[in-house]
C-alpha cells in the first residue's frame, strides 16, 4: 500500500496473497484430466470385445483420499482438507482496539479475482500511511482434481502458491513460510519485505476462495503495534 490518495496496498495486499499468498505453493490452475479405462469409445459396447465391462483405471489421485500416510506432519505428500466453506465471503472479523477504517487505498497486485478489501490504520496520526492492516477476499480458486475429488492439496502445493504470489510482487522472504490456523482452518503465514515496508501476510484458502490479512510496517518501532493488532485481528476471524 502507498501512501496519499491512491494509495496502493502493496502487501497485495502485499499477500504475496504471497500467499497472495500463507499456502504455499500450489501448482497451476489446472490438474491432471481423469484417466480413461481400457476399451472407450473404441469398442461399440463399451467392453473389452470379450462382453464383460473391462477393469476401469482409479485415478492416482483418489487412490490418496483419506490415507493416513498422506497426513502425517511433516511427511512426504502430507495433504490439508480445503473446506469448501466460502472462507473470503462468509469471514467476519473485529476491528482491533485504536483502529479505523480508512479509505484511498488499492490493492497493489490482484493475485486471484478479487471481491472486496478493507483497510484499517491507527487511529493515532503519528504514524506513518503505511502502517496499517488489511483484509481482502478473492474468489475463483482452482486447486486442480485432487481438490475437486477429494477436497485435498498437499501442503507443498499451498506452500507454492503463496511463493508464486511473492515472486509476482517482488518482495523478499524475511522467513520460512508456516502452515497456521485462521478461525480454526488451515492457512499459511510468512513475513516479508518490499522496498517501501515489511508486512506479515496470512493465507486462508478454501476450495475456491483465498481470504488474506496482511499487517505492515515501516520501522522497528511501529513492527511492534501493527503486530499486536494484527495477531488481535487474526484471533478474531469467524467463518461460518
Amino acid at each position: 500500500m502507498s501512501g496519499g490518495r491512491g494509495r496502493r496496498l502493496g502487501t497485495a495486499l502485499v499477500l504475496a496473497t504471497v500467499l497472495s499468498g500463507c499456502q504455499v505453493l500450489g501448482g497451476g490452475p489446472d490438474g491432471p484430466g481423469l484417466p480413461t479405462g481400457p476399451g472407450g469409445t473404441d469398442s461399440p459396447t463399451g467392453t473389452d470385445g470379450t462382453g464383460q465391462e473391462p477393469p476401469r483405471t482409479i485415478p492416482p489421485q483418489l487412490l490418496e483420499c483419506g490415507d493416513p500416510q498422506a497426513r502425517e506432519k511433516g511427511g512426504d505428500g502430507e495433504q490439508v482438507d480445503l473446506t469448501e466453506i466460502a472462507v473470503a465471503s462468509e469471514a467476519t472479523w473485529t476491528v482491533p482496539a485504536g483502529y479505523m477504517d480508512a479509505d484511498g487505498y488499492y490493492d497493489d497486485l490482484a493475485y486471484e479475482t478479487q471481491t472486496f478489501m478493507v483497510t484499517l490504520v491507527p487511529q493515532d496520526p503519528s504514524y506513518d500511511t503505511l502502517d496499517l492492516l488489511g483484509v481482502l477476499g478473492y474468489e475463483g480458486l482452482d486447486w486442480g482434481e485432487l481438490a475437486r475429488e477429494c477436497g485435498e492439496v498437499p501442503v507443498e502445493a499451498m506452500l507454492e502458491r503463496v511463493q508464486q504470489y511473492q515472486e509476482a510482487l517482488g518482495s523478499q522472504a524475511l522467513g520460512e513460510a508456516e502452515l497456521t490456523e485462521v478461525a480454526g482452518l488451515p492457512a499459511v503465514t510468512q513475513e516479508m519485505r518490499i522496498p517501501r515496508y515489511d508486512f506479515r501476510g496470512y493465507w486462508l484458502f478454501s476450495q475456491t476462495e483465498l481470504l488474506f490479512i496482511g499487517c505492515q510496517w515501516t520501522s522497528p518501532g511501529a513492527r511492534t503495534e501493527i503486530i499486536r493488532a494484527c495477531e488481535e485481528l487474526v484471533a478474531g476471524v469467524q467463518v461460518d
